[in-house]
């Protein structure tokens, strides 16, 4: 697999954020409210959510972002479309 270049980690903490929010709109803050109401799994909700994160010593990245089938799948469970994900100020 490719190494992701820095914009493409960028874009991937964007895309985690904006779940992180709307999951938010949708059921609160806690994520296990969200988990039972569209019964997933709660480590699935976690890894949508996770940011990827680069150490500063080594530069080392941990995590790893989603593909936009995932988040298609996010967007169908609350009912939104892609557009809809992506017209948000974060991604401007």
């Amino acid at each position: 697999m490719a190494e992701l270049s820095k914009e493409n980690i960028i874009l991937a903490n964007k895309i985690a954020t904006r779940i992180k929010n709307l999951r938010e709109e949708t059921t609160g803050p806690k994520q296990m409210d969200f988990v039972r109401k569209y019964n997933i799994e709660k480590q699935t909700l976690s890894r949508w959510e996770s940011q990827i994160k680069i150490n500063k010593k080594t530069g080392k990245k941990s995590g790893r972002g989603i593909t936009i089938y995932t988040v298609e799948e996010f967007c169908k469970i609350i009912g939104i479309t892609l557009k809809d994900f992506f017209d948000d100020d974060l991604f401007e």
